[in-house]
């Protein structure tokens, strides 16, 4: 049976489009109001234990499809990334290794300049060193 990912929605107060950081909050408070520890019994009830086992599985299928997929059950898809993944689950690859596509590079493209620069750098250095010392004539 699939998970019904609205229920969590509901039960955590938040909206299917709400960031990935909203809904770890509001899954942290909710697990604290549930969870026995602060209880002055040593005994849970079977509604209390079932809704946070309920919880929990429903957060953890959410927060997976978050890493699938780059975005929360719900929420709109990213622009780009996703007919080609789509072609790709349909060929018969699996979803799992399939690079994510990045909206935004973590790395400026003056970096890649700069690291080009110094390996040409070094290459050239170490070619004036090997004619200087004369090891390439032997």
């Amino acid at each position: 049976m699939k998970p019904d990912l609205t229920l969590l929605y509901s039960e955590l107060g938040l909206r299917p489009d709400c960031t990935l950081a909203e809904l770890q909050l509001a899954y942290r408070r909710q697990i604290a109001e549930l969870h026995p520890h602060g209880a002055s019994t040593s005994h849970q009830s079977a509604e209390s234990a079932a809704a946070l086992r309920d919880l929990i599985a429903l957060y953890t299928t959410a927060s997976r499809f978050h890493r699938r997929y780059g975005r929360l059950p719900g929420a709109p898809p990213r622009r780009g990334g996703g007919a080609q993944r789509a072609l790709a689950v349909a060929s018969g690859a699996n979803p799992d290794r399939l690079p994510v596509p990045m909206e935004h590079h973590d790395e400026p493209h003056g970096t890649r300049i700069t690291l080009g620069v110094a390996v040409v750098f070094l290459v050239l250095v170490f070619g004036v060193l090997a004619l200087v010392s004369g090891e390439w004539l032997r």
